[in-house]
């Protein structure tokens, strides 16, 4: 996971210094707006690549959450199918608690980007 991070700040570098180079004081002094130079094909490549990653990774972590959602939930089913209609125990609280939270996880992880 660092080296994806190392390797998008690293490609967003290369892309700044391109456009800083090209930044003249005389269009600047012309009131011309520098326009940054498209991206190359190798750099869309890389950029695809890598969102790829992040979407496999994004999956991956998806996935082993609910597996983790399923096992508590059939735990907090067991709970409450031994305990008696006057008693819920402490843990079958905090069981649902964690469910809840790890479902709020999981919704959040899949609207992201």
């Amino acid at each position: 996971m660092r080296v994806i991070v190392a390797i998008f700040f690293f490609s967003i570098l290369l892309m700044i210094a391109p456009a800083r180079a090209q930044d003249s004081p005389a269009a600047a002094a012309q009131g011309r707006p520098s326009v940054p130079p498209s991206p190359t094909p190798a750099e869309i490549e890389m950029q695809r690549h890598m969102a790829k990653q992040r979407n496999q990774e994004r999956f991956a972590k998806i996935k082993k959450d609910t597996d983790q959602l399923l096992e508590l939930a059939t735990q907090l089913k067991k709970s409450v199918d031994q305990a008696s209609e006057e008693t819920l125990s402490l843990e079958v609280i905090r069981k649902a608690e964690q469910i809840e939270k790890l479902a709020k996880q999981v919704r959040q992880k899949m609207i992201e980007e």
